[in-house]
């Protein structure tokens, strides 16, 4: 039975995926955003190299090179995967919850057909956003929420796309600005976050054997166990700077004790809450 090329899969995945994101955004936003995000998968797919992504708004605004169709099609499939997770998990409020079956049906049953066949469980992925959204919902200690320039998202009102420079400008009630975010900069560091990048895995595979904790580290774990803490909070009780503070939820995020379940919230993993109970703390 014959399938669509990897060029022809790729490109209608991309396409479809911008579409559904554009109609919260738009198309030009929403094809920035996905180049940031297949020049971080670059990493793990080098294929996607043969990928390019144009910040306008028309048919051939993506273009995939027939290059890509040299490599094994399961393999293409796998980064198709993980361009759907990080689209998915990355749209906020109930809009992830829906983009499968929106995605779905601009893709077609063909293209659908092909990376389900190929390894793409696009139910578990579904499932996975439904729990990423039940947890977003509940109050989690915040990380990072203030930034070096010294305001909080509290202060931040509205923001806004600078196309020419690639940055989102961010505002404060009073119209000032805040910030300007390089896009490119905020979509690696989030992609980081939500895929599995494989230097991290061997550095994890590592440390799950002996896992060694100093004693604010334990206590920060403890502290997120028994209670909702912030930044603030966080520094007061532990007696750290914000700096070594960061450092600690860094470590412990790559140990996996910790996860992000926003870019800027985190929360006790499975395995930080059995490393309590094993501690008996």
């Amino acid at each position: 039975m014959s399938h669509p090329k990897n060029s022809d899969v790729v490109k209608c995945t991309l396409q479809s995926l911008c579409t559904v994101a554009g109609r919260r955004s738009s198309e030009k936003f929403a094809n920035n955003v996905m180049s940031a995000i297949i020049k971080t998968l670059e990493r793990k797919y080098v294929f996607l190299k043969y990928v390019k992504i144009e910040a306008k708004s028309s048919t051939d605004s993506i273009v995939v090179s027939p290059q890509i169709d040299s490599f094994e099609l399961s393999e293409v499939c796998k980064a198709v995967g993980a361009v759907i997770r990080v689209v998915q998990l990355d749209l906020k409020d109930t809009a992830g919850l829906f983009l499968i079956k929106e995605f779905e049906k601009y893709a077609g049953e063909e293209v659908i057909s092909t990376i389900i066949n190929n390894g793409v469980d696009l139910d578990i992925t579904q499932l996975e956003q439904q729990h990423f959204h039940s947890q977003r919902r509940k109050k989690k200690f915040i990380a990072g929420d203030v930034s070096l320039l010294g305001y909080t998202w509290g202060d931040v009102s509205s923001w806004k796309y600078d196309d020419r420079n690639k940055v989102c400008v961010l505002y404060n009630k009073a119209g000032g600005v805040l910030d300007q975010l390089n896009l490119d900069v905020i979509i690696k560091n989030h992609v980081d976050e939500l895929t599995k990048i494989d230097e991290e895995e061997e550095f994890q595979e590592g440390t799950k054997e002996k896992i060694e904790l100093n004693e604010k580290e334990r206590k920060l774990l403890k502290m997120m166990h028994s209670q909702d803490i912030d930044v603030e909070m966080a520094v007061a009780l532990l007696h750290v700077s914000r700096e070594g503070l960061d450092q600690m939820i860094r470590k412990l995020t790559r140990i996996e004790l910790l996860r992000h379940i926003d870019f800027d919230v985190v929360t006790l993993t499975e395995v930080g809450i059995n490393y309590l109970a094993e501690k008996k703390m």
